[in-house]
């Protein structure tokens, strides 16, 4: 029969949704249920929506695996907007008025990642989602990392700044300050304009205008597969942006040239062609040899973390 008190609890939260993973200390990697919701980065979202959904996410988990809700005996939260004292006492809070569990650790959503990643906890784990972020442990315990600054001040390589370069493609071209490109007639079929000009209207009345941008990244792609020389140029952009990140946290570091990568998010996982973008940019530019685990559920990695907070006790 299963103990509650052995019940784990690994959370991944984002700028787009939060998935929450039940399992057991006896068996972390067998999951018993997944739970889904909203976004709990509350940098983006703010503090209340963030814990609405992270209770949602963990709710649905339990109600899934047929368990009445309980006291877990240790959970990790791997959460975006979570690298501050100041944020994650926030979260803390809520996990104690929620009874979360026994034992709880919030972290940024890269730990996990590279935890399920390299399995050691050892490299650079990379997020192209919503945002983006480098982040990198090595053998001594140290850590560091690159980007993660916010749609404001970075998230370079991520789908916003990636569609937004498809916007500025596209107004550019409109005003003759820059090329043509088949990004053009693209992004107004996408959001069913007829010219140019009317983007000022449909961007800026948007209700979230970063998630409608975002959605203009695949684009980039598809046209750049088609040859269009605006478009592979905004991958290629994209690539070396997110490289650097990778390279820049690798050489504080001073991790092996055989550098493990673990990589995840909407963008690295539905586009091989940026990852491959990366790979190259740190091989020619940066003279890493990447050994690339692409991770599709990082809430895995918060799992065993969650398995080794119970196992410190």
């Amino acid at each position: 029969m299963l103990q509650h008190n052995s019940l784990l609890l690994g959370i991944d939260g984002g700028g787009t949704k939060t998935l929450a993973l039940l399992s057991t200390a006896d068996d972390p990697d067998q999951i018993l249920a997944t739970g889904s919701a909203g976004p709990s980065n509350q940098r983006a979202v703010g503090p209340l929506l963030a814990m609405q959904n992270l209770d949602q996410a963990v709710h649905s988990a339990f109600e899934i695996a047929g368990i009445p809700r309980c006291t877990a005996a240790a959970a990790c939260l791997g959460l975006a907007g979570a690298d501050r004292d100041s944020d994650r006492s926030v979260i803390l809070q809520w996990a104690e008025e929620a009874r979360l569990a026994h034992k709880v650790r919030v972290v940024n959503d890269a730990v996990p990642l590279l935890s399920a990643g390299s399995g050691t906890g050892i490299g650079v784990a990379l997020i192209a989602g919503t945002g983006s972020l480098a982040w990198g442990c090595n053998s001594s315990g140290d850590s560091a990392r690159a980007g993660g600054w916010g749609w404001l001040m970075g998230d370079e390589g991520s789908a916003w700044a990636i569609g937004s370069a498809v916007l500025k493609a596209v107004v550019f071209a409109a005003d003759g300050r820059g090329p043509q490109t088949s990004l053009s007639p693209a992004v107004c079929e996408h959001l069913r304009i007829s010219t140019a000009p009317e983007l000022v209207a449909r961007i800026y009345s948007a209700e979230i205008p970063r998630a409608l941008i975002a959605e203009l990244a695949p684009l980039a792609f598809t046209l750049a597969h088609a040859n269009d020389t605006v478009a592979a140029a905004i991958v290629s952009t994209a690539g070396h942006e997110l490289a650097l990140m990778v390279r820049t946290v690798a050489d504080r570091l001073q991790l092996p040239r055989q550098l493990p990568l673990a990589a995840t998010g909407a963008v690295l996982i539905q586009q091989p062609a940026l990852l491959q973008a990366i790979v190259r940019h740190l091989s020619n530019d940066f003279h890493y040899s990447p050994d690339v685990s692409v991770v599709r559920n990082a809430a895995t990695g918060a799992l065993r973390l969650a398995a080794r907070l119970l196992q410190s006790s």
